[in-house]
């Protein structure tokens, strides 16, 4: 899931971390201004579910960290915003 700010996604990933409790999914929230070495370690570490905002999520992306190839859903949580802020590259 891909959101427009740190703060929002940081509340998307603790509701869904928290319904993620009783099904055991990894959740981790790939967001700038935090620690890049603790994404990796998360990513690798086999997170089931990302919530991030797009320059950290596209920034793992390319340095393969967040591969692609297994993604069955992606959703962009206030599409509108982001486009509007110049996403849409």
């Amino acid at each position: 899931m891909v959101s427009p700010t740190r703060e929002l996604s940081q509340q998307i990933c603790y509701v869904i971390h928290s319904i993620g409790e009783f099904t055991g999914a990894k959740v981790h929230a790939c967001v700038g201004g935090t620690s890049v070495k603790e994404d990796i370690r998360n990513l690798k570490g086999g997170a089931q579910i990302v919530v991030g905002t797009p320059g950290r999520v596209v920034d793992m992306m390319k340095k393969n960290f967040l591969k692609t190839d297994y993604i069955k859903m992606f959703v962009m949580d206030e599409a509108d915003e982001m486009l509007s802020r110049g996403f849409k590259d």
